[in-house]
C-alpha cells in the first residue's frame, strides 16, 4: 500500500492553465455557496453575508494562486515534476486544505455579523474542501481530455496510415513521443526554446531562418532529463529551457527578468534562482 505513494504522479506546471483553472474555481465557489446554499448554511440573511462569501472566494483564489503558481517558482526543486509522486500530491492537497480552512475561519472572525456558531468546524471544513474539490476535478478533466486526444491521434494514424514526423538526417537531437513511435529530430543549433504546455512540449525551431512552433506529445520532465546531456541548453524557468547560443540579452529588474532570443518575437522569463547564473553567462560572453 505504502509503495503506491512513491508512484509517479503528473504535476501540472502550466502557468496559463493553472491561472485559468483557479479563476474558474473562485467563480464556481462563490456561485455554489450563494445560490445553492450547501451544507445547510444560509448566507443570504443580509447583504453582509454576500460580502463574506465574495471575500472568502477572493481569498481562496489568492491562496491557490500563491501556493500553485508562485510557490513552485520559488522552490523549483521541491516541485520538480520529474520527482512528483502520489504521496507528495496527497501532502500537497492537505497543505492547500489547511490554508483554505484558516482563510475561512479568519473571514468569519473579521465579519462581525457571522458568529463561529454559524460556522462550526465541520461546516468550515466542508466549505474549505469545496474549492479544492473543484480544482482537482478541473485538473482531472483536463488530464482525461489530453489522454483522449492522444488515443484518438494514435487511432487515426493507425487506421488512416498517417505518416510519422519527418526525421532530419544527421540530426544530433532526437526526442521520442509518449506513444513510443513519433520522433522529433533537429539540429541543436536550430532549436531556440522548449516550453511546457500541459502534457505537450512546445518546441520553437528555426526552419529556413524562420521560427516555427512544433507541438510535441511528451512531458516536460522527460525533455528536461534528455536535455541535461546537452550543455548548450539550460533551464531558465520551471516551464522553459533555452539554447544559450541564441540568447541576445538579459533584461528586467527586481520585479522580473527576461531573456531576449534571436528570431523570437517574445521574451522568456527567468526564475529568481537562475538570475545569477544567467548574469554570469552574459558577463562571460561580454569578455
Amino acid at each position: 500500500m505504502f509503495e503506491n505513494l512513491n508512484q509517479p504522479y503528473p504535476f501540472n506546471n502550466n502557468f496559463k492553465h493553472n491561472a485559468r483553472t483557479i479563476g474558474l474555481v473562485g467563480m464556481g465557489f462563490v456561485l455554489l455557496v450563494l445560490y445553492f446554499q450547501p451544507f445547510g448554511i444560509n448566507f443570504l440573511k443580509s447583504e453582509h453575508d454576500g460580502y463574506f462569501v465574495l471575500g472568502a472566494g477572493i481569498m481562496c483564489v489568492g491562496s491557490l494562486f500563491a501556493n500553485t503558481l508562485f510557490l513552485p517558482g520559488i522552490m523549483p526543486r521541491a516541485f520538480d515534476s520529474a520527482h512528483w509522486t502520489i504521496g507528495k500530491e496527497m501532502v500537497w492537497n492537505v497543505w492547500l486544505f489547511s490554508n483554505l480552512f484558516m482563510i475561512l475561519t479568519l473571514m468569519a472572525w473579521f465579519v462581525n455579523e457571522i458568529n463561529f456558531t454559524d460556522l462550526p468546524i465541520f461546516r468550515t471544513g466542508a466549505l474549505a474542501l469545496l474549492p479544492l474539490v473543484l480544482l482537482n476535478l478541473i485538473n482531472y478533466n483536463h488530464s482525461l481530455k489530453d489522454k483522449m486526444v492522444s488515443v484518438i491521434d494514435n487511432s487515426r494514424r493507425h487506421w488512416f496510415g498517417e505518416e510519422k514526423p519527418e526525421v532530419v538526417m544527421d540530426s544530433d537531437l532526437q526526442l521520442v513521443a509518449e506513444n513510443g513511435k513519433d520522433v522529433f529530430s533537429a539540429h541543436s543549433e536550430n532549436i531556440l526554446v522548449f516550453h511546457s504546455s500541459g502534457n505537450y512540449v512546445e518546441i520553437f525551431v528555426l526552419e529556413k531562418n524562420v521560427c516555427r512552433k512544433k507541438l510535441f506529445r511528451q512531458s516536460f520532465a522527460v525533455v528536461e532529463q534528455y536535455m541535461n546531456e546537452k550543455p548548450e541548453f539550460i533551464k531558465c524557468h520551471r516551464c522553459w529551457i533555452v539554447n544559450l547560443a541564441k540568447i541576445e540579452a538579459l533584461t528586467g529588474n527586481s520585479k522580473g527578468y527576461f531573456l531576449e532570443l534571436s528570431k523570437l518575437d517574445f521574451n522568456i522569463p527567468v526564475s529568481r534562482n537562475n538570475i545569477s547564473t544567467f548574469r554570469k553567462l552574459m558577463e562571460n560572453r561580454m569578455h
